[in-house]
């Protein structure tokens, strides 16, 4: 008895992300307007401002303050970086 091979359908799948992508939160705009949110690296005590860098590593760039709130603008949602202290 022979054995017949199958072929798989459709496209192969999609590999694995090697690093997660940056999740984006909603925001309340009445909140928003509100309080005082502490939201980007220029905020953050990993921010090293004199190198532009997070000093644990992480990406900076959707976390600063002109891409967050271009992103509340027109999504109403903001990158808040997990990691964000505040002095």
């Amino acid at each position: 008895m022979a054995t017949s091979s199958r072929k798989k359908l459709g496209p192969p799948p999609t590999p694995k992300r090697l690093r997660p992508s940056i999740r984006l939160d909603v925001v309340n705009p009445s909140d928003f307007l509100k309080y005082d949110f502490t939201y980007s690296c220029e905020q953050c005590t990993h921010f090293c401002s004199s190198s532009e860098k997070c000093t644990i590593g992480y990406a900076v760039l959707p976390h600063r303050k002109e891409a967050n709130l271009k992103s509340y603008y027109l999504n109403g949602k903001m990158a808040f970086c997990r990691f964000l202290e505040i002095d």
